[in-house]
């Protein structure tokens, strides 16, 4: 799997890009790396893009594990999910996180994210994720 974050300074968005392959182990490195990324970005917005991805093996065992797991405190979470099968694992993520992550939303384009995120095409630039 291969991941990129970018930063939309003047819509204060935190873009992480997902792509290839994406497995158990691959989710919770990038959980376990990306968490202290995100709370550097902690009063930015989050799109997880994951419209890159060509195979999803990730289980829903990773799935609660990860959702049991700290987060950095974000204002909103946008998950770009166009596949059938991330965007269930995304809703069920969204529904075991509802009591201690507000504002996450699932949608299927990114055209859907700017306009929950209330933006119309941010600039973003990469930041260096040391990950």
């Amino acid at each position: 799997m291969e991941f990129r974050f970018e930063f939309a300074e003047a819509d204060n968005i935190l873009r992480l890009t997902l792509s290839g392959e994406m497995n158990d182990e691959a989710m919770l490195e990038l959980w376990t790396k990306g968490v202290p990324l995100a709370a550097s970005h902690s009063s930015s917005r989050l799109i997880v893009d994951t419209t890159g991805v060509t195979r999803f093996g990730v289980s829903t065992r990773a799935i609660t594990t990860v959702a049991k797991k700290h987060s950095a405190d974000l204002p909103m979470r946008v998950f770009v999910a166009p596949s059938d099968v991330i965007y269930g694992m995304s809703r069920m993520f969204q529904t075991l996180t509802e009591n201690t992550r507000k504002n996450v939303h699932i949608v299927r384009t990114m055209q859907e994210a700017y306009k929950v995120l209330g933006v119309k095409s941010p600039k973003f630039a990469p930041i260096s994720a040391a990950l």
